[in-house]
């Protein structure tokens, strides 16, 4: 509410100054207005919330106006209202049917209730999709030996994995050698397989990737994917995890004043925000899959609460509304993949669409094309409003031993505590499909289903779920026939004693059914032990040490009996900065084998080679500047320490999701300075990026400071260096001051002797001279 007395003067100011007309903008006739009934400077309350500040209502041909600027100031879209102008100061029209507006000239106060409709809209998301960062010219040479001798094989392989990456650009050759010894000398053989050559592209802005060289086809979810080499151009949002693209639902609602908004799914919050007032539209990326309720709370500032009932289903099948995958590619399809390394045959084309018509239906087509070979697809997602995801997918193909099709459809139901699903596919004799028509007699079945039924928190039994499997084959492909069914049951006993008891059933195979129970306990969060028991004499109980850690033995020991045979297993993983180390033992009665396996990479990255890890993930180089022996962390997780020049590098970094770096900043010297200890960043896959904290190694001076006559200062005088006064120094009573935190190089001391007296010094220090040697200084 505004001060009646200051008001009032104000008021009369501007009744002398104002002209007895005033220029209209949106109101026809305004210009030659000379019906100014009144003005009043007025406290401001909207929708019941006194805003804090006055207002000036003018009234012309009996409608009421406000400025503009404070309706601007709360959340109000200016544009919405009819104004004019006076004095150069826009004026916005109150005096609407829907707007109420109350003076109260004895409390000076305008009290004015505005609908959410002529307010700002806004669009609140949960998440904004960050780009990961371009890494500069890096590189590694990944290698996996493995060996392994018993008493029925003996083998040997080296895998070897070149990437070379600079910014978007990524290069990747890998190749295996292999020798085996068979039982005897003349059998023994040996070769060598180029796996892959490829070259690729990513384009984080747009969420595509082009891809040269040996590729794999996408997965459509109705044929198989399948090797070639040529191009693959196409979204790759489906595999990152920072691009949330499926029908997250958006909850639109409105708030008259500043309110809070809390969503909750199935009796459980997933999301809370604050909004202004007007209508608003929340995508809350929730972290839900499947069916169910939604409750949408608001309460605002008064404690005024409004609650939205709302059924949601959530499915990764969907798209986005307006969002599409797609997939280009052509080359030649590539047979006996990690057999020949050059085994390219057939020229093909292909194409693959999807995109989200609704959120709740996708749409999508299929393309294939060979000299032998033509086919195309239709795909279709749909949710059924309260029943769940039913999706239909066709195919048709073309090909010299004729024309064939299958369809496949497929329903799936998952609410908080129960799954349902059901699908069944049907393929024709003569369907083919891309790079596999010599397969097609072997490999596909003329028809596949699959039920499964799972339920949580069922007393006693616990969590319990039931499948059926079913593949029936032509007679002509001499294959049996498969009907399994299989039912399981798993719960916590105890506390860290957890229990699965599982049967299966197979209605085509001679041994008809098995049944298993698995016993697990876990003593900490790194020792654990686990028991499993089969009805066919088969039994094993394991001891397991299993750490997170990137360095450091982990190690698994088991005993058990099969086959009527006793059996026995050590296996252990050695963890360093230059690889993991795998070592295995197996016994099986009176047979046993061994086998060693290594996992390492040679990698460059700016100026600095080094052995380290295999590069599975990103990874980067953290140099903690001249800090040798500094323990590293990655996302908290300690992963070692730095070497004698301050480096070490770090593996298993997500690609684009935000990886958190550290170090341990109290391990330093007391004198060292840094900005941060902390710093995240975002890569792309199998990519190298440095990360530095530059450490600013300082050191402490002792001198003794005297005046142009060689006399001492007084003590007690102050000392401040390069001008930093919120660092204080005092000569202290035997005439010495001592400084920290110093660099080498010059410094200004100024010397604070007295209230109207002081003196200035240059101090130099070099790296050679020793920080407890006292000098004397001449302060001028």
């Amino acid at each position: 509410m505004g001060k009646p007395k200051y008001n009032l003067i104000f008021l009369a100011l501007l009744l002398m100054v104002r002209p007895a007309h005033a220029s209209a903008n949106a109101v026809p006739g305004a210009e030659h207005n000379e019906d100014i009934q009144q003005d009043a400077i007025l406290g401001l309350w909207i929708n019941g919330i006194d805003q804090q500040q006055d207002a000036v209502l003018t009234v012309v041909e009996q409608k009421k106006y406000i400025e503009c600027s404070v309706l601007q100031a709360n959340f109000m879209d200016i544009a919405k209202f009819q104004q004019i102008n006076q004095m150069g100061i826009p004026y916005c029209l109150i005096s609407e049917a829907d707007i109420n507006v109350v003076e109260d000239i004895d409390s000076q106060l305008l009290k004015v209730n505005i609908p959410t409709h002529y307010m700002q809209g806004q669009h609140i998301q949960n998440a904004e999709m960050q780009l990961p960062e371009l890494p500069g010219l890096g590189g590694f040479l990944n290698y996996d030996a493995f060996y392994q001798q018993g008493d029925y094989s003996k083998q040997a392989n080296v895998v070897a994995d070149l990437g070379l990456f600079w910014k978007n650009t990524f290069f990747n050759h890998s190749h295996i050698f292999r020798k085996n010894y068979q039982n005897g000398d003349n059998e023994n053989f040996q070769n060598s397989t180029r796996l892959n050559t490829s070259l690729i592209f990513e384009f984080p802005k747009k969420l595509t990737t082009l891809q040269l060289g040996d590729n794999v086809s996408t997965n459509t979810g109705l044929s198989q994917s399948y090797y070639f080499g040529g191009f693959r151009w196409g979204t790759n949002f489906t595999s990152r995890p920072d691009f949330v693209y499926w029908n997250t639902p958006s909850f639109k609602g409105s708030a008259l004043v500043p309110s809070t908004i809390d969503l909750i799914i199935n009796g459980n919050k997933a999301y809370n925000s604050k909004i202004n007032p007007g209508e608003f539209n929340i995508d809350s990326n929730i972290n839900f899959r499947g069916l169910g309720s939604a409750e949408m709370v608001v309460q605002d500032i008064m404690g005024n609460k409004t609650v939205q009932n709302i059924p949601i289903f959530v499915s990764e099948r969907l798209l986005k509304q307006g969002l599409t995958d797609y997939s280009l590619s052509s080359g030649k399809l590539r047979y006996n993949y990690s057999e020949q390394s050059d085994d390219y045959r057939e020229w093909f084309g292909s194409a693959y669409y999807r995109r989200g018509i609704t959120d709740k239906t996708t749409l999508g087509t299929i393309m294939d094309y060979s000299h032998d070979l033509k086919s195309t697809g239709l795909l279709w997602s749909q949710y059924l409003y309260k029943l769940g995801l039913f999706e239909l997918n066709s195919a048709y193909s073309h090909a010299e031993k004729g024309d064939g099709y299958t369809v496949s459809t497929e329903f799936k139901r998952d609410k908080e505590k129960y799954s349902l699903g059901l699908k069944t596919q049907y393929y024709s004799p003569k369907f083919l499909m891309l790079g596999m028509e010599d397969l097609q007699d072997q490999f596909l079945p003329e028809r596949e289903s699959l039920i499964y039924i799972s339920k949580s928190g069922i007393p006693v039994l616990g969590n319990l779920s039931f499948s059926y499997v079913e593949q029936n084959y032509r007679k002509a492909t001499e294959r049996d026939d498969q009907r399994i069914f299989a039912l399981r049951s798993s719960r916590s006993l105890f506390d860290n004693l957890s229990m699965s008891v599982g049967f299966s059933y197979d209605a085509g195979a001679q041994n008809d059914h098995r049944v298993d129970l698995s016993l697990s306990y876990r003593f900490d969060d790194k020792h654990a032990a686990y028991f499993n028991q089969t009805d066919s004499d088969s039994s094993n109980l394991t001891f397991v040490k299993n750490t997170s850690q990137a360095v450091g033995v982990d190690y698994a020991i088991g005993a058990g009996r099969a086959n009527e045979q006793n059996t026995g297993n050590v296996a252990t993983r050695i963890k360093t900065q230059v690889g993991d180390l795998d070592l295995q033992y197996l016994q099986t009665g009176s047979n046993n084998s061994y086998s060693v396996t290594f996992h390492g990479a040679l990698t460059w990255l700016g100026r600095s080679v080094d052995l380290t890890k295999s590069v599975n993930n990103g990874f980067s180089l953290v140099k903690v500047t001249d800090s040798p022996e500094v323990d590293v962390y990655r996302n908290d997780l300690l992963i070692g320490k730095t070497n004698k020049y301050g480096g070490i590098f770090v593996h298993d970094l997500i690609a684009y999701t935000n990886q958190h770096l550290s170090f341990n900043e109290n391990q330093l010297q007391i004198e060292d300075k840094v900005s941060t200890s902390r710093k995240t960043i975002m890569p792309l896959n199998r990519r190298g990026y440095i990360v530095e904290f530059p450490v600013l190694h300082t050191r402490e001076a002792s001198f003794k400071l005297v005046n142009a006559q060689g006399q001492s200062l007084a003590q007690g005088s102050q000392v401040t260096v390069d001008g930093n006064k919120e660092d204080i120094y005092p000569i202290t009573s035997d005439d010495i001051v001592t400084i920290y935190g110093l660099t080498n190089g010059q410094h200004r001391l100024d010397v604070q002797i007295s209230a109207t007296e002081s003196c200035q010094v240059t101090l130099n220090l070099t790296a050679d001279e020793s920080s407890d040697t006292s000098r004397t200084l001449v302060c001028k």
